[in-house]
């Protein structure tokens, strides 16, 4: 049997390590994934709250309902929310002496546990939480008759192509909405196995200084270059290839999730393989 990874022991490790992420976080999971019927009750009493609000309730006509945008935000602002929360929550204690020892001593190898975390944290969490959101949301709108749309519903509709967009996104955006999972997943992932205290704060600590640095290196480079030779470049470059501007614009895309993806996942393997208590 390899020492490095057996198909037999890595399905078992898996089971147990959902099982044991399952029993830590299922809470976490499931509020804030019904944050759409939250929300909207929330909204309803807030609105009936006023005197045009209670009088449209007596007479039985509708009360306002949040609108489609405002779901929208609320939407990628608690999914934010949760894949920044998720991983230290998760794995965290990695880095803690006692739970990270025992996690060592589990019988499986370093390289089946890190895919089992990466499995966990990129595909199986991210998938559950925006299946039940999105579930969720349209269960509001199927009993709440005066809900403007599911988001499900919106997102199928969704179509840039027809309002005259120079490219088009790729499956209606979605990959997209997987690009910035994975990229976030990843960052606070690597945060969560770096810091042993304050994970998320320093997590985001660093990104800011690290933002902070790249914007005056590029403040320092703009500087030197004449900013309208720069825009007529780019009109140039723009025209030239507008029939190209959707292979190019995906091609970016993917370029910046295999980099950041890719060299945070590495990090994150290091961090694993040389973990020491």
């Amino acid at each position: 049997m390899s020492n490095t990874f057996n198909i037999n022991r890595f399905g078992k490790y898996m089971a147990y390590d959902l099982k044991s992420r399952w029993k830590d976080q299922w809470l976490f999971l499931v509020v804030f994934a019904i944050l759409p019927m939250i929300f909207h009750l929330i909204f309803l009493f807030f609105a009936a709250l006023g005197q045009d609000g209670f009088a449209a309730f007596i007479s039985g006509t509708p009360i306002a309902r949040p609108p489609l945008v405002l779901r929208i935000i609320m939407f990628f602002v608690v999914a934010g929310l949760f894949f920044i929360l998720f991983p230290s929550r998760a794995y965290g204690f990695l880095t803690e002496k006692a739970p990270g020892t025992d996690w060592i001593g589990l019988p499986a190898s370093r390289l089946e546990k890190f895919l089992s975390m990466m499995l966990t944290c990129l595909v199986i969490v991210p998938c559950m939480f925006f299946v039940v959101y999105l579930l969720s949301d349209g269960i509001v709108c199927l009993v709440d008759k005066h809900c403007e749309t599911s988001l499900f519903k919106a997102w199928l509709d969704f179509d840039l192509v027809k309002d005259g967009a120079p490219f088009k996104l790729g499956a209606k955006g979605l990959w997209f909405l997987i690009n910035w999972t994975l990229q976030t997943v990843s960052v606070f992932l690597l945060g969560a196995l770096i810091f042993k205290k304050g994970k998320i704060a320093k997590t985001i600590l660093t990104l800011f200084l690290i933002s902070m640095v790249s914007s005056m290196i590029t403040a320092a480079i703009a500087s030197s270059i004449d900013p309208d030779s720069i825009m007529t470049f780019i009109e140039t470059w723009a025209e030239n290839h507008l029939d190209k501007l959707d292979l190019w614009f995906n091609l970016l895309t993917n370029a910046s999730l295999v980099l950041v993806v890719g060299g945070l996942g590495l990090w994150s393997w290091f961090k694993v393989k040389n973990l020491q208590h």
